[in-house]
């Protein structure tokens, strides 16, 4: 896989027609239909997930996989709603009718929900374009795999809390969002257990789980969700009553036709929502951007990560002129079933879409009869398959430093709302990073009696004259201190009378990094010491001549690094601190 991050596209489809081949149109539509199968029941499944009518994933389903894909890069990528949005989605507007409506109820609090939704969509839509265009896949590379992790592993304790109540028939009071308190909430009504729920969503777990250990291609979702409404219906007729809620609970239209309407800016709405709006956004370009890379691995693919982010931007902002529509993000589960039925082209992923809108406006009767919780049981069984546990365990036995980082935000996404814990994992990842990068690498070395520079162990005791500093790494503001404090813990032993600075691994310096060596030469000129510095580059030599460096030091104690031989510097910059020290001697006789 090669990963491009060259300038977007607006037909990135153009050389695919023309190769596009009669042959490929097979291997496409067998590919589409069975990715059609699943995203009807994991898309009804998300919609309840995030509050929302089930009509609003299958909007995103079927446009945003159809729009993702024609302006995206990716071969494989399925769009449309996905677990991780679909909870910070039942987080976001949960959050909002909390604080600034708590009295909107009935159709006023249904109309409510919708315009909330509507305005989140278009947020993310103009984000992800944005962020396509100024090149945001860059800085995807800050947040460190163990936070996401993290992260997903929290979504995924969220997930199964949430589907714990439709499995057990349990009616949740209230509205919280938070992991923890929502827990405890189904622990407290675990009294109020419907067992014939319970025993439809059993029944639909161990089929799921039969189906998936024969090993076949088969749609063992679609399956599951058949075998689940006729035993529902079944037991309904012989009971005279209900075995358990479905769908039409909901109040489904006679037809899911999509309801178009121009998304209207609401400045006071998206003053509300644009933090989880932001981060909502993110996280889908954190998952388009994963699942593309990891199947264009597999495959040999060239991606362009810009093209497949500005292509889920086109998506939602398709998906905005939708009333009710999810957003759309990348689907793990779908694109790896596109990805097994060995789809040639992008056009699957279209197709797709286009077979779910048929199968929906044919079959919707019959989808009415879904049992929720068969759809819980579905959702149950596919959550192990959001985190990857190899890379969990992996992680956790690497370093210390990974072990806090994973926990801290997989403990954020329980106690904060999802969309906040979102972020703090976001400043723990850029955090780490920053620790790490602000410790500069210190050595010391001294010339051996063969004249080569070595490595002077630090256990010891060294009492030499002129004390040869290497260091290495970015040094900029947040490495300042450190680097501050062990060069003054040098310059206090009396016994030192010059410090050779070696800067030959160092590229970039910043103002405090300047002020630090400054600080430094006054210190030693003060008790009349030296500071000679080798090893330097163009680059820092130029940093050093707009802030006075070189006349504060002197052009004859700066020594530039030479390729060829890269202690030789060193090696003048030692004669030149000799020659101080002997001058000064002199001069104090």
């Amino acid at each position: 896989m090669r990963l491009h991050d060259h300038s977007v596209s607006f037909c990135p489809f153009k050389q695919e027609i023309r190769t596009y081949r009669w042959s490929f149109l097979q291997g496409d539509l067998m590919a589409a239909l069975a990715v059609a199968l699943l995203t009807i029941p994991q898309s009804i499944a998300y919609s309840l997930l995030a509050g929302l009518p089930p009509t609003a994933g299958l909007f995103s389903a079927i446009f945003g996989t159809i729009f993702t894909s024609i302006f995206g890069s990716s071969r494989h990528l399925i769009s449309g709603p996905s677990t991780g949005i679909a909870i910070l989605i039942q987080t976001a507007i949960s959050d909002v009718l909390f604080d600034y409506f708590p009295a909107v109820a009935g159709p006023e609090r249904d109309a409510l929900v919708l315009h909330i939704l509507g305005q989140i969509v278009l947020v993310m839509g103009v984000v992800q374009i944005g962020a396509a265009f100024f090149n945001v896949s860059k800085l995807l590379q800050f947040v460190s795999r163990t936070v996401m992790l993290g992260y997903f592993a929290g979504i995924m304790t969220a997930v199964i809390i949430n589907q714990l109540f439709y499995f057990f028939g349990v009616h949740p009071t209230g509205s919280e969002v938070i992991v923890v308190l929502k827990g405890a909430q189904f622990l407290m009504h675990l009294g109020q257990t419907h067992w014939l729920t319970v025993a439809i969503g059993a029944a639909s777990l161990l089929l799921l789980m039969l189906l998936k250990r024969s090993r076949r291609a088969l749609p063992d979702a679609l399956i599951v969700l058949i075998a689940a409404s006729a035993l529902n219906w079944g037991l309904g007729v012989w009971l005279q009553h209900p075995a358990a809620p479905t769908l039409r609970e909901f109040g489904l239209s006679a037809q899911p036709f999509p309801e178009l309407a121009w998304p209207i800016l609401d400045f006071k709405m998206i003053n509300r929502i644009f933090p989880s709006a932001i981060a909502i956004a993110f996280l889908a370009i954190l998952e388009v951007f994963s699942i593309s890379r990891n199947f264009a691995a597999r495959c040999g693919q060239r991606v362009q990560a810009n093209q497949d982010i500005f292509g889920l931007g086109v998506g939602n902002m398709v998906l905005s002129f939708l009333i009710g529509a999810m957003p759309a993000s990348g689907s793990a589960t779908r694109t790896a079933l596109n990805f097994r039925f060995q789809a040639q082209t992008r056009f699957a992923a279209i197709f797709s879409g286009i077979f779910t809108a048929g199968i929906i406006i044919f079959c919707w009767p019959l989808i009415q009869l879904i049992p929720l919780p068969a759809l819980a049981a579905l959702l149950l069984a596919t959550m192990p398959m959001l985190v990857n546990f190899k890379e969990v365990r992996l992680a956790l036995r690497a370093t210390r430093e990974d072990r806090w980082v994973f926990f801290l935000t997989f403990a954020a996404c329980l106690i904060f709302t999802l969309d906040v814990a979102f972020f703090i994992g976001i400043v723990i990842s850029i955090g780490t990073y920053l620790r790490r990068s602000a410790i500069p690498h210190l050595v010391e070395y001294a010339f051996n009696s063969k004249g080569r520079l070595v490595v002077v162990s630090p256990k010891e005791d060294v009492h030499r004259k002129v004390r040869i500093i290497g260091i290495g790494g970015d040094l900029y503001f947040a490495s300042a201190d450190v680097f501050q404090e062990a060069l003054q813990e040098i310059a206090e032993d009396p016994s030192v009378a010059a410090i050779v600075l070696r800067l030959t691994n160092v590229y970039h310096m910043d103002a405090s990094m300047c002020l630090a060596i400054q600080r430094l030469h006054e210190t030693l000129e003060s008790t009349h010491r030296h500071l000679v510095i080798s090893g330097l580059t163009e680059e820092v030599w130029h940093v050093f001549h707009r802030t006075g460096l070189v006349k504060r030091i002197g052009l004859d104690n700066l020594y530039f690094t030479d390729e060829s031989n890269p202690q030789f510097s060193t090696w003048k910059a030692c004669l030149r601190a000799q020659e101080l020290i002997h001058k000064s001697a002199k001069y104090s006789m």
